[in-house]
């Protein structure tokens, strides 16, 4: 199971507001999957490398990944939105993935917009990355997706929001 996870390119000057470097969820969410046995994860940091579409396009397709993962703060939503557009043009198997702040507010927004999208993972993401990519590579994600609670799909083109976990168990935890 190969997963890549892409820092979309967009010199907005709105995304660089916090400076130029990558999200902080590619250190969270690869050691994640790493732990749970997924150690074929991969990173791509178009946004730090100034990396444009055509050479991106190459590059995932190169990578060959079974699900490719992007964020989005609100700035950035339209090139994150595109790298998944562009992993399905190229990977046509893949499983894409939306996840940040944009993602998690906007879902309703985002997967009618960008119905390429198969999933967004919503909230905090490192235990739904993790129960997502168990049931990718069990063959079985869009059968059992409306029990992975936290992330978000077009189901028969409408929005389905599996309940997020209570806020009380993330306080506590």
């Amino acid at each position: 199971m190969r997963i890549l996870f892409v820092h979309p390119d967009d010199h907005s000057g709105g995304a660089e507001i916090a400076g130029n470097w990558p999200p902080a969820g590619v250190a969270c969410l690869p050691g994640a999957l790493e732990q749970a046995g997924f150690t074929d994860v991969q990173f791509i940091d178009a946004m730090t490398n100034d990396i444009g579409d055509e050479e991106l396009k190459r590059r995932i397709a190169e990578a060959s990944p079974d699900i490719v993962v992007t964020t989005a703060i609100t700035p950035s939503i339209d090139k994150a939105e595109r790298v998944l557009e562009m992993a399905r043009e190229v990977c046509r198997g893949a499983v894409t993935v939306l996840g940040g702040v944009h993602a998690t507010f906007m879902s309703k927004q985002a997967l009618p917009e960008a119905p390429w999208i198969d999933a967004i993972v919503r909230d905090e993401g490192e235990e739904i990355m993790v129960a997502f990519a168990q049931a990718v590579v069990a063959g079985r994600w869009s059968a059992v997706r409306a029990a992975i609670k936290g992330i978000a799909y077009l189901d028969d083109g409408k929005v389905s929001q599996p309940r997020l976990r209570p806020l009380s168990r993330l306080l506590t935890a």
